[in-house]
């Protein structure tokens, strides 16, 4: 019981760290962060994997949150773009995973994780769940977030002027 207390409060203090600091998913990647360092350098980490499930719950409760009926009525108007913009997506993202899977020493279902569309959160879970190197997932995905806002409003903000 100690080692699940120790655990949660070393994430505890690395996802208030990493959200202070802004860091983006910054609980998370916190959390995650400081968890790693405990566990390699005591051995010491633990929390019992059942609560994987109350994580997925209470993320889900989450995620949950932001639809509305709102929500729902905007879906019919862009329903188009939206699928559109998904088969696209995952089509790209399949083919990048597996030349990644390819071209490096990675697995396929890792490979494939890495370049799936989605949260940090969401898709650790799933790669969890499905056997892939779940550690491997998070750095691609936090690599990319990191690139995305660090890029993207310039590139947005070029673009727009560009085109006007």
């Amino acid at each position: 019981m100690l080692k699940i207390l120790e655990t949660v409060l070393m994430a505890f203090i690395g996802g208030i760290i990493g959200y202070k600091i802004k860091i983006p998913a910054g609980g998370l990647i916190g959390a995650m962060i400081s968890v790693g360092i405990y566990n390699y350098i005591s051995g010491e980490a633990y929390i019992p994997i059942k609560y994987k499930l109350y994580a997925q719950i209470v993320i889900g409760g989450i995620i949950g949150l932001n639809f509305t009926r709102d929500t729902i009525k905007e879906l019919q108007e862009i329903a188009l773009p939206i699928i559109i913009s998904v088969c696209s997506m995952v089509f790209i993202c399949i083919v990048i995973g597996f030349i990644i899977f390819k071209v490096t020493n990675i697995d396929l279902a890792t490979a494939l994780f890495c370049m799936a569309p989605g949260g940090i959160t969401d898709i650790a879970l799933a790669a969890q769940d499905m056997g892939a190197v779940t550690s491997t997932v998070i750095v691609f995905h936090f690599a990319r977030l990191v690139l995305v806002i660090s890029f993207m409003p310039t590139i947005i903000k070029v673009l727009s002027t560009w085109i006007k």
